[in-house]
């Protein structure tokens, strides 16, 4: 049971009001509270640990107890209260209206009956008939966006669950279209190099030497299929940089834009900023690495640069494999030593495919 439900007992409060500033007020007068609390307590418990229309019986309890009890005791009409607030949070909308209509009109009819004198009416009633309305109203509410809430939730789970069944077919499709024909092509091959390597080993040997090729060409496109998979976002590829960076005793300032580029731009820059921060790591001896990237008009452009020795070195695998992808997609690289060593890479919003 949610801690709500016993937070709410401190408005039992009024219950003692009579007893406290009735100067006639007796034991008679604690006795009845503690008989009211004798029934209310169970049917307040049972009433909250009910869902839906299972709780009506409860919430009938409580508003026969809020319009039938204040001539006993005036806090009674707390119970009003508990009543609007359990049918707000257990009833559908349309019925916890009605119950709340219902149970305005019990204490608009209770204080209008009322043997008590009027301005004693008016003071014990108007509290009940403000909160009566005003916490039912909060608790349809409440339902309501809670409900709205569970159904964003579990739309949210379907979500996933289906782009992760989608995300499992592409792949199977990707590597069912990049090693399906290939696979099949080497195998036939294969079989035709040991029918020929008895009679023909020249030729068996230009078989052989074909698996080999066809089969380094496939090693290739899994790899960089694999490449693509494993690509994260921009934001996540320099948060996981910067503890590489803490370590080292390097300070890593970043700027990235607003808005998002677009997947493929994105997968791109994360690309080229894990390699260049990593040449920076190795090789650059700096205390102080900035990155950053801007809209530049239809061309995102990515600048990293580094308060290092400033040498440029031999062009390795990594930075010319940057290159080659870059111009791919249409973009340009500009790698510039001096202060410490400067790349800039520019690529068009509209990467080629």
């Amino acid at each position: 049971m949610p801690l709500e439900t016993y937070v709410h007992l401190v408005w039992l409060v009024f219950l003692g009001f009579q007893p406290v500033f009735d100067p006639g007020a007796g034991l008679r007068d604690a006795l009845i509270i503690v008989a009211i609390l004798v029934v209310f307590l169970p049917v307040y418990f049972w009433t909250w640990s009910r869902s839906g229309r299972a709780a009506l019986p409860g919430i009938v309890v409580l508003g026969l107890m809020g319009a039938l009890l204040p001539g006993v005791n005036s806090g009674a009409t707390t119970f009003l209260v508990y009543a609007a607030a359990a049918a707000g949070r257990k009833l559908e909308p349309r019925p916890a209206v009605v119950v709340l209509a219902v149970l305005v009109a019990a204490a608009v009819l209770g204080a209008a009956t009322s043997s008590i004198p009027w301005p004693i009416v008016v003071a014990v009633y108007t509290p009940a008939l403000l909160l009566t309305p005003m916490i039912g109203a909060v608790s349809v509410v409440d339902r309501v966006r809670s409900r709205a809430n569970e159904r964003l939730h579990r739309a949210h789970d379907e979500i996933e669950r289906l782009a992760a069944i989608a995300e499992r077919e592409r792949i199977a499709r990707d590597l069912h279209d990049l090693l399906g024909h290939t696979l099949s092509v080497i195998v036939l091959k294969s079989e035709l190099a040991a029918k020929l390597a008895d009679h023909d080993a020249a030729r068996a040997a230009t078989e052989i030497r074909d698996v080999e090729r066809i089969s380094r060409r496939a090693l290739g496109e899994v790899r960089e299929a694999v490449v693509r998979y494993r690509q994260r976002g921009l934001a996540a590829e320099l948060e996981g940089a910067r503890a590489a960076f803490d370590a080292a005793a390097v300070q890593l300032g970043v700027e990235l834009p607003d808005g998002a580029p677009p997947p493929r731009v994105e997968g791109m820059l994360a690309m080229v900023v894990r390699e260049a921060l990593t040449n920076v790591l190795r090789h650059a001896r700096a205390t102080r690495c900035d990155v950053q990237v801007v809209r530049d008009g239809d061309a995102w452009v990515l600048e990293v640069r580094d308060d290092g020795h400033g040498r440029l070195g031999p062009v390795g695998n990594g930075l010319t494999g940057v290159r080659e992808r870059v111009e791919a997609l249409g973009g340009q690289v500009d790698v510039q030593g001096g202060a410490g060593v400067r790349l800039t890479v520019r690529l068009p919003t509209m990467a080629a495919a």
